[in-house]
């Protein structure tokens, strides 16, 4: 069946295809530096998706409010531990106020292992977590 498959051009581009859709998720679990980044998990088996974080902004040793910085969107993204949407945040917060120092802590909750937190540093100088 699968000699049969691959004899034909367009055997090759389906099974090449197939190929591809079942090793580009492979990614995401194996290269991510963001352990909360679930795209390709399936979430409804998934305690990461339970996770619950606490980011905290401060600026200049000032707390943010960020719901009058962010739209809720970005706070609720940040609020389920996403490394690349709080960078962004970081990073544009360190625009707005230049010359200012961006501390970024993250406390985070989750179901199957101990909290952990992250940051806590100025994202102006190190701007990835």
């Amino acid at each position: 069946m699968l000699k049969a498959l691959l004899s034909t051009w367009a055997g090759r581009f389906i099974a090449v295809f197939v190929l591809v859709q079942l090793l580009l998720p492979l990614h995401y679990y194996l290269a991510r530096k963001d352990p909360h980044d679930e795209r390709f998990a399936w979430r409804m088996f998934s305690p990461m998706r339970m996770t619950r974080c606490q980011p905290t902004f401060v600026i200049d040793g000032k707390p943010t409010n960020l719901g009058a910085e962010f739209h809720e969107a970005w706070v609720e993204v940040a609020g389920r531990g996403r490394f690349t949407v709080i960078e962004a945040m970081g990073a544009r917060l360190c625009a707005k106020y230049p010359k200012s120092e961006v501390r970024v802590s993250i406390d985070c909750t989750y179901l199957d292992r101990e909290p952990r937190s992250y940051g806590g540093y100025d994202m102006c100088t190190v701007p990835l977590l």
